[in-house]
């Protein structure tokens, strides 16, 4: 099944990397700076959605550690071919991706910023990224993704805000 992720706010997924004083977190990109969304991110939401709906079929999607494998396929969610070859050829457009969001945390007696608590984070637009999923549960996956509501870091802040949806094919 090919599966889409639209994004409707900026999104953070860390990439465990800072960029020094510029920025304290880095969004995980691709060899070429794209952003991507991983299979294990992805595999993870599912998975937690589906534990909820019937835990014994999210052993045997997912796997249970140390007693077996899974039984489904996730790849990464990346931008359309067509989008990545154009990035590719222009790289100056790839800047246009990314933003960076500012916050600190404030002392709630004085309503002052508190010392040190500045962040500067690393977000990527809202966009619309593709992948695939092989499994002998699609049904129940389908019920899992209409679940997923947000993705990444910050959600609590309105970050990551998005959709999961199959991909029809056009024929």
């Amino acid at each position: 099944m090919k599966y889409k992720i639209e994004f409707f706010d900026f999104w953070h997924l860390g990439s465990g990397v800072s960029a020094g004083a510029a920025l304290d977190a880095l969004v995980v990109k691709d060899t070429d700076g794209l952003p991507y969304v991983p299979a294990k991110t992805i595999k993870g939401v599912l998975r937690e959605m589906v534990e909820i709906i019937d835990e014994e079929k999210a052993k045997i999607i997912f796997g249970q550690e140390g007693s077996n494998q899974a039984k489904s396929y996730f790849s990464n969610a990346t931008l359309q071919e067509e989008e990545q070859k154009a990035l590719r050829a222009n790289p100056s457009l790839k800047k246009h991706l990314y933003d960076k969001i500012t916050s600190t945390k404030i002392d709630k007696k004085s309503g002052l910023a508190l010392d040190n608590t500045l962040r500067e984070i690393e977000v990527v637009v809202p966009l619309t990224l593709y992948g695939e999923i092989e499994s002998q549960e699609i049904a129940l996956l389908k019920k899992a993704m209409q679940m997923v509501k947000q993705i990444g870091l910050n959600r609590n802040r309105g970050l990551g805000r998005c959709q999961i949806s199959e991909v029809k094919d056009a024929n």
